[in-house]
């Protein structure tokens, strides 16, 4: 969880756990019913939520502070999670604010 927005291989967690990639995937996946890459782009999106919410970077800015190296499979992942694009997102807590 603290290292979210770096670069995670799933060779490193693995080797973390003392697990084969593969091991750990099934382990994973049966514990939490999710991938680990879909549960790190749930973490960073929902990271990316609280920074629209409370910081005025740019989109692309929160974006790779979340650990995404891709502005579009950001907005991809972030649409698919939240139903929105992040420009929507930001726009509609402008519009609650005021």
């Amino acid at each position: 969880m603290n290292n979210f927005s770096k670069e995670i291989s799933l060779q490193d967690v693995a080797g973390i756990t003392n697990l084969s990639p593969q091991s750990f995937c099934r382990f994973f996946k049966n514990r939490t019913k999710k991938s680990f890459v879909q549960f790190l782009n749930e973490v960073r999106i929902g990271h990316a939520c609280k920074r629209l919410t409370e910081e005025d970077w740019s989109i692309a800015e929160i974006a790779y502070s979340c650990g995404f190296k891709n502005l579009s499979n950001f907005n991809r992942f972030f649409k698919e999670i939240v139903g929105k694009t992040p420009k929507e997102y930001k726009n509609e807590l402008r519009i609650k604010e005021d």
